[in-house]
C-alpha cells in the first residue's frame, strides 16, 4: 500500500510539472522542442525561434537522439502545437470484471466450510465513475462500485448440545457496495486519444450477506473504505475509448448486524479481528468522452 501511495503522489507531481522535450542533430546541436510525431523516416517538433512558433521535422538521419520531458520548462505553450486540440472535459466509465478479495479464511471456520468461504472470495465488478477534468491531467468526480459472489450446499446438519440433528442447506449472497468521491491524475498521449489514469478514492463500504444456514437471515455492515485505480483508455472514436483497469478497495469491519426478520442482533468484533472485505478488482469496459 505505502509503494502505491508514493508511487501515485510521484505521479500527480510529475503531472503538475511542465515539460519539453530534447533533440540532438547528427551535428551536435541540442533541440528545445516539443515532439509532436514520429515514424519510418522523420521526426516531426515544434520549437520556439526568436519568439516565432514553429513547425518543422528532421530526417531521422540527422537525429543522433531524442529524449521526451527532458527539459523541466516548456518553452512552446501547449495551444501553439501543430497537434494541439482541447483536451476532453467528461469522462462517463462504464466497466466490468472479476475480483478477488485480499482477507485469508479465519482460523475460527471449521475444516468442513474452508473451500467453501474460500470460493466466496471470488466474484464479479460491476461500476461506473464519472469525472470532471479541471484541467488536462486533474478531475474530480464521483464512483460506484458492486462486488458479488454466491456460493450453496445443498445439505449440511447441524447437531444441538441435546444430540438432534437438524438437515438443509447453507447459502451466501454476497454484495458488497463501494460508494465514494474520486481524485484523478490522467496523462494523455499527444493527440488525446489514449490515456493513462490514477484514480484515488475515500467512501463507504456496504457489506449486505443474505444467508441461509438451515433458516435465513441477513448479515448488514458498513465501514470506509479507500480505493486505489491505474487504468488505460484506448481511444476508439473522438468520444468514445476502451477501458482497462486494476483496482483495490479496502476496508475492514469492526461489527455485523444480524437480521432474522422478527429480531435483530448487533455483534461487535474484537480488535484484531475485524473482517477484512478488501479485494482486487481486474475489468474492462467502455469510457463516454467528451
Amino acid at each position: 500500500m505505502k509503494f502505491i501511495l508514493l508511487t501515485f503522489l510521484a505521479i500527480f507531481t510529475v503531472s503538475l510539472s511542465s515539460a519539453q522535450d530534447l533533440i540532438i542533430t547528427s551535428d551536435g546541436d541540442s533541440i528545445n522542442c516539443k515532439i509532436t510525431k514520429i515514424n519510418a523516416e522523420n521526426i516531426y517538433f515544434t520549437f520556439k525561434h526568436e519568439d516565432e512558433i514553429r513547425n518543422t521535422l528532421l530526417p531521422i538521419s540527422q537525429v543522433e537522439h531524442h529524449q521526451v520531458d527532458y527539459y523541466g520548462v516548456a518553452e512552446v505553450p501547449v495551444e501553439k502545437l501543430e497537434n494541439y486540440k482541447d483536451y476532453p472535459r467528461i469522462r462517463i466509465a462504464l466497466s466490468g470484471g472479476l475480483s478477488f478479495m485480499t482477507g485469508k479464511v479465519s482460523d475460527d471456520v471449521p475444516s468442513d466450510f474452508r473451500d467453501y468461504v474460500q470460493e466466496l472470495k471470488s466474484g464479479n465488478n460491476i461500476g461506473g465513475e464519472v469525472t470532471f477534468f479541471i484541467t488536462e491531467t486533474i478531475g474530480f468526480g464521483a464512483r460506484y462500485n458492486l462486488f458479488s459472489s454466491s456460493h450453496q450446499l445443498d445439505r449440511i446438519y447441524i447437531e444441538d448440545a441435546d444430540g438432534n440433528v437438524t438437515y438443509g442447506k447453507m447459502s451466501d449472497d454476497l454484495k458488497i457496495k463501494f460508494i465514494a468521491p474520486s481524485f484523478t491524475v490522467r496523462l494523455l498521449n499527444y493527440n488525446k486519444k489514449n490515456a493513462f489514469l490514477f484514480s484515488a478514492a475515500i467512501g463507504y463500504i456496504d457489506y449486505v450477506n443474505d444467508k441461509v444456514i438451515i433458516e435465513s437471515f441477513k448479515m448488514t455492515g458498513n465501514t470506509v473504505g479507500f480505493g486505489l485505480d491505474i487504468g488505460y483508455d484506448i481511444g476508439l472514436s473522438e468520444n468514445l475509448a476502451l477501458g482497462l483497469q486494476v483496482s483495490l478497495i479496502t476496508g475492514a469491519l469492526s461489527e455485523y448486524t444480524f437480521d432474522y426478520g422478527s429480531s435483530q442482533q448487533t455483534f461487535k468484533l474484537p480488535a484484531g479481528s475485524y473482517e477484512n472485505v478488501s479485494r482486487f478488482d481486474l475489468s474492462i469496459g467502455l469510457r463516454f468522452i467528451k
